[in-house]
């Protein structure tokens, strides 16, 4: 089963932040809803298109196979009956979405929601379009602020929102940090997450997110104390199962080279993390913790003074 943090996170803000009642991941629709005749969707979808690809380069589909095809990651339904529709973006290395093609992809999925949310609910109905992602580069932005001023200038009965970079810690990040911390049912995942950080001893910069603030751990003097509680921690929830990292992420994380170059770690001439039949020593040196995590041993080289200047961390 994949568990999609991002999504995760949309739940939880839609939920506690804007309180929403009835909250779904990956929402599909059924061929069992009562919905307007095919020739009407037919015409919905060739005026969507005259807008938005007059030459048919895009949308290649029907109206039905258009509709059939929607997924939407995280859709919620406030106290007022408005409904909140998300698709998230959320990779480490950031969204290129520097070409054309990235660009009709996001348009693609704001207007295939849209259609769905229209085809099954009163045109009255309010409607909360969001596109999320936490980092974007400056050409991707450009494009994607495109995109949404041409759907705003066309669906102007719609609330569209385009949360990324900055604005994705302030709207989306923040507030939900602060609502967590009093929520006690922790079978959402962001949220049991920071709980697993404030369990450990690390307290979440809440009042300041978009600053990209680390969380520190301290002792009763107000003295930082060693990495490696935390990196400890840090691993088993990825790693143990079930695990939050796929087989691509997890021989990354083996790799010496990506570990220094991409991460930025400063933990030796040696990966994160090796499979346990690899043994712990490096050149005849302990350099892992003796217990393994999902079949893998985990660095223990944490040095407080070796990190303090991580770029990666300190941005």
């Amino acid at each position: 089963m994949k568990i999609d943090i991002g999504e995760s996170l949309a739940c939880s803000y839609l939920r506690h932040v804007k309180c929403c009642w009835i909250v779904q991941a990956n929402w599909k629709t059924s061929e069992h809803w009562e919905r307007c005749q095919d020739a009407d969707l037919e015409a919905r979808y060739s005026e969507m298109k005259q807008h938005f690809d007059p030459k048919g380069s895009v949308f290649k589909q029907t109206a039905a196979e258009f509709l059939k095809q929607g997924e939407i990651d995280v859709v919620g339904i406030d106290q007022q009956s408005e409904v909140h529709a998300m698709e998230v973006a959320f990779h480490g290395a950031g969204l290129n979405y520097g070409d054309s093609t990235s660009a009709d992809n996001v348009l693609k999925k704001m207007l295939r929601t849209l259609f769905i949310l229209r085809t099954y609910h009163s045109s009255q109905t309010p409607v909360y379009i969001y596109f999320l992602s936490p980092k974007v580069g400056p050409t991707g932005q450009s494009r994607l602020e495109t995109v949404f001023a041409n759907l705003r200038r066309v669906y102007a009965d719609v609330e569209w929102r385009l949360l990324t970079n900055d604005h994705f810690a302030e709207c989306i990040v923040k507030p939900t940090l602060e609502k967590a911390s009093e929520v006690t049912d922790l079978s959402e995942l962001f949220v049991r997450s920071t709980k697993l950080l404030e369990i450990a001893g690390y307290r979440l910069s809440r009042p300041d997110v978009a600053s990209s603030s680390v969380p520190t751990r301290r002792d009763q003097k107000g003295q930082e104390n060693k990495l490696q509680p935390l990196v400890q921690e840090l691993m088993r929830t990825l790693l143990v199962v079930p695990s939050l990292l796929n087989v691509a992420e997890k021989e990354s994380l083996t790799d010496k080279k990506y570990c220094r170059d991409k991460l930025a770690l400063k933990i030796g001439n040696h990966g994160l993390i090796r499979g346990i039949q690899e043994g712990k020593e490096v050149n005849g040196h302990p350099r892992y913790w003796a217990k393994p995590y999902g079949g893998f041993y985990v660095c223990s080289q944490w040095p407080k003074d070796s990190h303090c200047d991580n770029p990666i961390v300190a941005a």
